[in-house]
């Protein structure tokens, strides 16, 4: 009897079982890399929304008071999670358009915060001003703008998405004390 070439079936089984656990491991580790790089994606969105509005928010309030009269103060409203600046960026005597009276107020309802209406930033989880006065002491709801020293502004951002690793959004808390230069202080 002459004996035929090729695999026998026990053979035949074994490498189907091996290469059955290879393409398990591999298949395995590629949804690993997957959803490690969908929350690095994540927490790189997260970030960068929410240092692009703590940015424009400090500009804005470190610019108060500029090339305004003695009459003007830089902060005309200030409250716990809103804050009014006036500016005379054209330096006109007059202050007028939204590039100089900027109103930056947190809406919780909606989770954004806008400027001068408009949305600045989205998926805000809380946005806190808390006002420094001239003798120390801190407020969220100052009486006297002109005693305003330092704003300090705390922002917590979250991920537009949920984080499939851990099945919860991401969260960014970013804090920021600015002092008005223009306030004759």
């Amino acid at each position: 009897m002459k004996r035929q070439a090729g695999f026998s079936l026990v053979e035949l089984m074994i490498v189907m079982a091996v290469s059955l656990i290879l393409l398990a491991a591999m298949s395995s580790a590629f949804i690993s890399h997957a959803k490690t790089t969908s929350m690095q994606v994540l927490t790189v969105d997260t970030v960068h929304r929410a240092r692009t509005a703590l940015a424009s928010m400090t500009r804005d309030i470190r610019m108060a008071g500029y090339r305004t009269s003695s009459a003007v103060t830089g902060i005309s409203q200030a409250t716990a999670n809103s804050i009014r600046t006036l500016v005379d960026l054209n330096q006109d005597g007059i202050i007028s358009g939204s590039d100089e009276d900027i109103t930056i107020a947190f809406d919780n309802s909606n989770r954004i915060i806008t400027r001068n209406g408009n949305v600045m930033a989205d998926n805000i989880e809380s946005l806190a001003l808390t006002y420094t006065l001239k003798d120390g002491s801190t407020t969220q709801a100052p009486t006297d703008l002109t005693s305003i020293r330092k704003v300090t502004l705390t922002l917590i951002v979250r991920s537009a998405t949920i984080d499939p690793l851990t099945s919860d959004y991401r969260r960014l808390e970013l804090t920021s004390d600015i002092t008005p230069r223009n306030m004759n202080l």
